[in-house]
């Protein structure tokens, strides 16, 4: 098969073939196209052990042969051999009891077999490929000569290779990235698919067997506004759709699927909201019900996910739910994950609500109600210019790993996956963590944190009270700029040269290499330095065309959602190349950088009000003492220090991370924003911003005398409506979504599950259906709220919540939350003794 110029988006293994099958997405026709491997590449595994040693592993009947290759020791910087173990099909290396990797110890045998051929090919995902002569070559489109100007630029004036020993190296890193990511992205056709199943109260229906009819199914896609709707019997009513989509009515349930599947099998993406879990397998397994051909039907489930033969199928609540999607790309706007929640926070609408139950709906309402969730599926891919499918597309290119996994996998895996391809790429043998471990034994830590297997970042203490014209001043990308400016790396950091031991790590008895560029450090290094010079610029010159504009914004998020996360993924130790001393020199460095900027502020007299990680609260500085500040962490320290935020004024609390500001645009900063919470009941909710809403108007020392003092007023207005029954039963509710059957609860109950258990209906009720209780006066302290009065609230229970949740606003500002409510100050022993 000849391939045109075309996108690799996804990767799998074929067992029939016996072969990688790579997944190409073709601009111009719109289409997905498969390319089945023709190099006869095999799943493979490395041991130590001399060929002569493996005897009974070379007698199987699933290893095609054994060969002894030289590989680089990344620990050790030698060259080693090793004995490379060829498997027949990838089960015979890991995945089975009696696989490999379970007889001898192995060294990457836990890779995905489809992964490491990418690896093993150079292939990379987001990059454009074509068929020659019946292999795959890349098929670069063309950067514009001001993009490639400005790269140069960059490399000569702005990137500082301070920390490499190999700067020649470090700037053909950047230069490869620069390449990669500045490659167009094409606009990706995509259906996005719904569906409405036969209502019953209070039971979510069971995808495995499917045994309720599916009455509605919605699909949004390019050229596609359609809802197929079937005929129960209920009343039609009036048209709700209009112009804005299209109503099939079917009198069979088994042709709406068909027209379904056929609609489906034309888009090569699939996108739809909790499909892994829900809509798909439930059409695959009711279509199997009801007798629909195989052939007919383009849906597979998986053991974790499901997907569409022939295409790709993107599940946004498995995306959206990543905290580094939810928190970087998208600046935490929703706190959970329902389609509700994050359509109103995102694209600021959401689902349809007639205020009946989906069971009375007419057959125009349900047409309505499903086509509008498909609606907001497809919409929160395709808001601002594709945002969110031009990030996967980017994010897949850093990651090195097919779209769909990028969609479902969380960032330490996206990490992991780049530093095994690099590892391959260099020739490097990937250590075990066994390895890494043992390098770690025996090294002094000064950890004082419980739990902690090293101390994290500095925290200072907080300077109480009240501060107007409070400056932020933030280190950038601060553990990334540490990692590239001290080439920290599991292999440099307590390397064995002897002559690097000089290149002592402040705090800690560690040093770092001066001989060879880390590979965390050049990788980190190297995509931090191209955000800051070179993304984040051409992300605003006027000069280019708009829609590279965007494309370099999307990069520079993309960019800015890795960074973010890297130091936190290589600093927890369940990462397959966490290594303790690496991660504990990158927190001694931020701390020490910290300290030495507070010294220099001491010296340029400037007050230091608190300091929380990588990032310092000064008062009223001038301009003129900011901008030395910002040259000598630049000399120093080799980090960028910038202006963050200016509050109006900020309120430190004498506890750490505890404190709220003003921003001079009026806006508040709560630190540890609980009143978000999903399940906090709305009356509370409602207090928390009704707070916050006074505190965002204080200009000056007397504004904030009379907030405080309002703010006292509305809690205690709050209370007495709560202690006096006049807060809706609803406003009072903890909504809380179950994760698992309350019947699979046996040691510790949850007050939830144990309002859950006495509702009529409980034994039908299972993981992804919606709990809401009330805290009530009986025994068991809950009720549901179907079963709840006004009469059984415990509003005691409800003071100690809201106090919980409010704190936060009124601890900083020294108000004590029993006094506002009117209840008795408690004597201390002082007081009784001597009145």
């Amino acid at each position: 098969m000849d391939l045109p110029p075309s996108l690799l988006v996804s990767a799998g293994y074929d067992a029939g073939s016996g072969s990688a099958v790579l997944k190409f997405y073709d601009p111009e026709s719109g289409g997905i196209l498969s390319w089945e491997d023709r190099t006869g590449h095999r799943p493979y595994c490395y041991s130590r052990l001399e060929p002569a040693d493996l005897s009974e592993i070379a007698a199987r009947g699933d290893v095609a042969g054994i060969d002894r290759v030289g590989v680089t020791d990344p620990l050790t910087g030698r060259e080693i051999t090793v004995s490379r173990i060829t498997g027949s099909n990838p089960l015979a290396i890991g995945g089975r009891d009696d696989s490999i990797r379970n007889r001898i110890e192995t060294w990457e045998s836990d890779i995905k077999y489809y992964e490491g051929y990418m690896y093993d090919r150079r292939l990379v995902v987001g990059r454009y490929y074509k068929s020659d002569g019946g292999d795959l070559v890349p098929a670069d489109p063309g950067v514009p000569d001001e993009v490639r100007l400005e790269l140069k630029a960059m490399l000569l004036d702005r990137v500082d290779g301070t920390g490499m020993p190999d700067q020649k190296q470090y700037r053909e890193y950047i230069s490869g990235w620069a390449d990669l990511l500045s490659q167009p992205i094409p606009r990706i056709r995509r259906l996005a698919v719904d569906i409405e199943v036969e209502a019953t109260e209070g039971k979510i229906p069971d995808p495995s067997s499917a045994d309720r009819i599916i009455t509605a199914v919605g699909l949004k896609g390019d050229g596609c506004d359609r809802v197929l709707v079937l005929e129960t019997g209920a009343e039609r009513g009036e048209d709700k759709l209009g112009d804005e989509a299209k109503t099939a009515f079917f009198k069979e349930e088994r042709e709406m699927l068909e027209e379904a599947f056929r609609t489906m099998s034309e888009y090569p993406f699939i996108l739809t909201y909790n499909g892994d879990e829900f809509d798909l397998p439930y059409m695959r397994h009711r279509a199997e019900r009801l007798g629909v051909r195989e052939e007919a039907n383009p849906l597979r489930v998986l053991n974790t996910s499901a997907t569409v033969k022939g295409g790709i199928h993107i599940d946004l609540y498995r995306t959206l739910s990543n905290r580094s999607f939810q928190i970087y790309a998208f600046g935490q706007a929703y706190t959970d994950f329902a389609l509700e929640s994050v359509s109103q926070a995102l694209l600021g609408r959401g689902k349809t609500d007639y205020g009946v139950p989906l069971g009375e709906l007419t057959l125009s309402q349900t047409a309505k109600y499903c086509y509008n969730d498909a609606l907001l599926t497809y919409d929160l891919t395709a808001f601002d210019s594709d945002l969110l499918m031009d990030l996967l597309v980017t994010i897949s290119r850093i990651g090195r790993m097919p779209i769909d996994d990028i969609s479902r996998m969380g960032v330490s895996q996206w990490i992991r996956s780049l530093l095994y391809y690099e590892h391959r790429r260099s020739g490097y043998l990937i250590p075990r963590r066994e390895e890494l471990e043992a390098r770690s034994q025996g090294v002094k830590s000064d950890a004082v944190i419980k739990d902690k297997k090293y101390r994290g970042g500095l925290v200072v203490d907080p300077v109480e009270g009240v501060h107007f014209g409070v400056v932020v001043m933030d280190f950038a990308s601060l553990y990334p700029s540490i990692i590239k400016v001290r080439n920290i790396s599991y292999e440099t950091v307590r390397c064995p040269h002897e002559a690097c031991k000089k290149n002592a790590i402040p705090q800690t008895n560690h040093w770092s290499c001066s001989e060879r560029n880390g590979m965390t450090s050049q990788i980190i290094g190297s995509l931090r330095d191209l955000r800051v010079n070179y993304y984040k610029s051409l992300s605003r010159r006027q000069s280019l065309p708009e829609q590279q504009r965007r494309q370099y914004k999307t990069v520079s998020q993309a960019l800015k959602v890795i960074l973010n996360a890297s130091y936190g993924v290589m600093g927890a130790d369940i990462f397959p190349l966490y290594f303790l001393p690496a991660a504990e020199a990158t927190t001694a460095i931020g701390r020490h950088t910290i300290l030495e900027t507070i010294r220099g502020c001491g010296e340029d007299g400037i007050e230091v009000l608190y300091g929380d990680t990588d990032s310092i609260f000064v008062k009223d500085p001038t301009e003129e003492q900011m901008g030395r500040l910002i040259e000598r962490a630049k000399r120093d320290h080799g980090v960028d220090l910038e202006v963050d935020k200016r509050y109006r004024y900020c309120v430190l609390s004498g506890r750490k991370k505890n404190y709220f500001g003003v921003t001079d645009a009026g806006k508040v900063d709560v630190k540890g924003l609980t009143g978000k919470k999903s399940h906090t009941p709305r009356t509370i909710k409602d207090l928390f911003y009704e707070l916050v809403d006074v505190l965002a108007s204080v200009e000056n020392e007397d504004g904030f005398r009379r907030a405080k003092r309002q703010i006292s007023e509305r809690i205690a207005a709050w209370a007495g409506r709560l202690q006096d029954g006049r807060i809706p039963l609803g406003d009072l509710a903890f909504n809380v979504m179950l994760s698992k059957a309350p019947r699979e609860y046996t040691k510790t109950i949850p007050q939830h599950i144990r309002a859950a258990r006495m509702m009529k209906d409980h034994d039908n009720l299972g993981r992804g259906d919606r709990v809401s209780f009330v805290k009530t006066l009986n025994k068991s302290g809950v009720k549901p709220l179907s079963m709840a009065s006004i009469g059984d609230v415990d509003a005691t229970k409800y003071l100690e919540f809201a106090e919980s949740v409010i704190e936060q606003v009124i601890s900083p500002l020294g108000i004590e939350f029993d006094e506002a409510v009117g209840k008795p100050k408690q004597a201390g022993l002082e007081e009784y003794f001597y009145g």
